[in-house]
């Protein structure tokens, strides 16, 4: 087991460090880097894009299963005043 540490620590501890000295030297030299700032939307602005639905229920893992979409369980409704 004492040889497996030697073997296996030491070149995954190198690597780690040289890791982290990229990351630092990366954050030293993009320092300067300026990403142009995304307006923000307010309700007095036209919106022209396209509807977008979020739903969990449509992700392949916590969709329910194809014999049971003949009920109405599977999502939901939302509604609301402005």
């Amino acid at each position: 087991m004492d040889n497996l540490i030697v073997v296996i620590g030491v070149p995954v501890t190198i690597i780690c460090v040289l890791f982290v000295i990229a990351c630092v030297v990366a954050m030293v030299f993009s320092n300067g880097v300026k990403y142009p700032k995304v307006p923000n939307y307010t309700l007095d602005q036209q919106w022209d894009h396209a509807p977008l639905l979020f739903s969990a229920t449509e992700i392949e893992p916590m969709a329910l299963a194809h014999h049971a979409e003949a009920t109405d369980v599977d999502g939901g409704s939302a509604s609301g005043k402005w």
